[in-house]
């Protein structure tokens, strides 16, 4: 039976999460509106609270926020985290250098 109460969705972005002072990159897996497994070696026990900043790549600007979440699972391949709200203030849109706009003239 699946006790979660948000569905989750299938993601393949960058997490950088922090515990007790040291940092380490994972894999987001999958996400919902309140939880999220990374994919990592590291292991950290459960009902330890870490801070994740997620990064999103897109076409034509970059995403990242960071949240406070405490980790609810452990196992071999990552850990799953529950977070009750983003920090909507650490909010980063960076928009990415596009090419120049074409001209208006006409082919020849």
């Amino acid at each position: 039976m699946n006790k979660r109460m948000h569905e989750r969705t299938d993601s393949r972005t960058q997490a950088m999460i922090r515990y007790k002072g040291a940092s380490f990159v994972g894999v987001v897996e999958n996400l919902s509106l309140k939880g999220l497994f990374v994919t990592t070696d590291q292991k950290i026990d459960v009902n330890e609270q870490v801070e994740i900043c997620l990064y999103f790549y897109g076409f034509d600007s970059d995403l990242s926020f960071s949240l406070q979440a405490t980790v609810v699972r452990v196992t071999e391949n990552g850990l799953g985290f529950n977070f009750q709200k983003i920090d909507v203030n650490s909010l980063t849109l960076k928009k990415k250098e596009s090419a120049p706009e074409p001209t208006d003239q006409p082919a020849v």
